[in-house]
């Protein structure tokens, strides 16, 4: 274990010196909570953003760190992009994220006994719990199932619950369908009728890429060339689609840090694993004209790198406007179920104005229109809403964080 990775002394500095430190400002950052696992060690945090329209939700992410700084950094810049997302889909949330610092104690590395494991999430509930209801967290990178079944066990702040606790479980299937809308759209913003006879480029084969890839085939793409950097993805990748199409699709196995297939050409690259890959060193060797995929934070720097997608003619569609119905999934799992949910159906149909396809248009239409970029107008779109109150109880989470600071500090 390199314990040298994560320093927990560290947090004896308070998050908002060290963000004034380094210029971040805090103030929009509703609450910022970390623990130190008591049994596990693991670093363990919650990333509260914008909460007037609802309680904060994003998903738990287990990743590895190489810093304390970049912990934090991660957290701050995935729940401003759940703020973000929540609001363009119009859910009553505002922006979450969990953070989990694998590398910081013991229980999630290569090797760990599923107990071992276990206990971390265990206490993750148990630490999202003592907050009180202002965030509320789901499945998200590194993280599964059974996770999640550890973390309900001991709180009721979570959602994508395992469907055999009366869950709606991994929302990667709907999360699929949406970008693929997405991806319909942008082919309607260059006058293309459908994505039948296209050839796409799909970075990434885990739940959400392969979903992705067998509705692209039922939408009759012509071609698809896919990879991932763990050869036991594309095993099971290549397994589920060799029987109906053979000859159809071409798998890859790749390194870490190779961002090749972004530079196929073909009609089409969508990116459905790690994100922060859309870099001016990436970027100046894209061929395509489209870049619309699952994975989330896409660009390295959103405030140059959509730009410089832009001068290249490439057009992107904001990743927090194409995967948001994982996070609609999960919104809906607390009303019940219904076959064909009109709920879920309103987002990826064409006749309600804010669904993935019509706002997708409607952002892509209006980027032309300014000669601004798509990234720049859905950010507005997504600010603008993140400030409209919920009509019940606007502000109730800025009022249970104020109310932990002060039981905190009494």
């Amino acid at each position: 274990m390199s314990s040298n990775l994560i320093k927990p002394s560290i947090l004896s500095h308070s998050p908002k010196s060290y963000f004034f430190q380094e210029g971040i400002d805090f103030d929009k950052h509703e609450g910022i909570f970390g623990q130190i696992g008591p049994k596990s060690g693991v670093l363990q945090g919650a990333f509260a953003h914008r909460t007037c329209r609802g309680a904060a939700a994003g998903g738990a992410r287990n990743w590895s760190y190489n810093s304390i700084e970049d912990w934090f950094r991660d957290g701050i810049r995935l729940s401003r992009a759940m703020t973000h997302k929540n609001a363009l889909a119009e859910l009553w949330w505002g922006g979450g994220k969990g953070v989990i610092a694998r590398n910081s104690g013991v229980g999630l590395e290569e090797g760990d006994t599923p107990l071992q494991r276990r206990l971390v999430f265990e206490e993750y509930g148990l630490f999202i719990s003592s907050l009180k209801g202002c965030y509320v967290t789901a499945e998200d990178v590194g993280t599964k199932d059974e996770d999640m079944s550890a973390i309900f066990s001991k709180t009721r702040f979570t959602t994508c619950i395992p469907p055999g606790f009366g869950g709606s479980g991994n929302p990667s299937s709907p999360t699929a369908r949406g970008v693929v809308r997405a991806l319909e759209a942008a082919f309607s913003h260059i006058g293309r009728k459908s994505l039948e006879g296209a050839t796409i480029a799909v970075q990434g084969v885990g739940h959400v890429g392969s979903n992705f890839i067998q509705f692209l085939f039922e939408k009759r793409v012509k071609r698809i060339i896919a990879c991932d950097v763990d050869p036991q993805k594309l095993q099971v990748a290549e397994k589920r689609f060799k029987e109906f199409y053979d000859g159809k699709i071409e798998f890859r196995l790749t390194k870490q840090n190779d961002h090749s297939l972004l530079f196929e050409d073909v009609d089409a690259v969508s990116p459905c694993g790690i994100g922060n890959i859309l870099t001016p060193q990436t970027i100046k060797n894209i061929k395509t004209n489209i870049v619309c995929g699952a994975a989330n934070n896409q660009l390295g720097d959103p405030a140059k790198d959509d730009k410089l997608l832009a001068e290249r003619g490439i057009i992107y569609v904001p990743d927090f406007l194409a995967n948001r119905m994982g996070i609609v999934n999960c919104a809906d799992e607390q009303y019940g179920y219904i076959d064909n949910d009109p709920f879920i159906e309103k987002h990826l149909g064409d006749s309600w104005e804010n669904s993935i396809y019509n706002c997708t248009k409607l952002i892509l239409d209006k980027a032309k229109a300014t000669k601004r970029t798509p990234q720049e107008i859905a950010v507005e779109l997504a600010e603008q809403k993140s400030f409209v109150e919920h009509p019940i109880r606007g502000h109730r989470g800025i009022q249970i964080i104020e109310s932990l600071i002060k039981n905190q500090t009494n």
